[in-house]
């Protein structure tokens, strides 16, 4: 509720202390401020009075007990504005070019996904051998899928191989991925 600045005959001031006082956020957030809330009973951090003067962008309040303060316009923009976030940029990820595949064209290798091979049921059962027996052959680590393996204390089945990776299934339910070139790197034999 705004108040206005009342004047008699000797052109005093007299500020109007009626009602509520608003809070000063309410004030600093309209087009016009500080100019519109001369006149205005305001409340800025628990200090109340009427706004009797604007002087540049400064504004002279008094309070009921006579108490006179003065506030810096822009400051309390600052202060009780309420804040706009900078809105967050959409995330953009390029996009994929693939060749477009016509009806009667068998689509290229490099764009069928292969189906994911995964042993299900694996066998506990075969010989354990360890790792250090496939990372020297040129087909590793496809050539270790399925077989029953030991990779330092840990034993199980090569259940799936993803890239440069393998997934390794001991009897109690557990799977472990391995790095495929870092195994070949610690186990592979070398000549001395």
């Amino acid at each position: 509720m705004a108040s206005t600045v009342t004047t008699d005959s000797d052109d005093e001031t007299k500020p109007d202390f009626s009602g509520k006082a608003d809070p000063i956020a309410d004030w600093v957030q309209k087009p016009d401020f500080p100019r519109c809330a001369l006149g205005a009973f305001v409340n800025i951090h628990g200090f109340e009075g009427v706004v009797i003067e604007i002087t540049g962008k400064s504004l002279r309040i008094i309070s009921k007990d006579g108490i006179r303060q003065r506030f810096n316009g822009d400051r309390l923009k600052t202060l009780f504005a309420p804040r706009e976030l900078p809105k967050p940029e959409p995330k953009r990820q390029a996009p994929r070019a693939k060749k477009p595949v016509e009806p009667d064209e068998e689509p290229d290798e490099e764009d069928v996904k292969p189906a994911r091979e995964y042993i299900e049921k694996p066998d506990f059962n075969a010989p354990v051998i360890e790792i250090g027996e496939y990372v020297d052959q040129p087909d590793f680590p496809r050539c270790a899928y399925g077989k029953h393996v030991s990779i330092g204390e840990y034993v199980g089945v090569v259940v799936e191989v993803v890239k440069h990776s393998v997934r390794v299934q001991c009897s109690s339910g557990g799977i472990r991925r391995f790095n495929a070139p870092v195994l070949k790197k610690i186990y592979a034999r070398r000549a001395f």
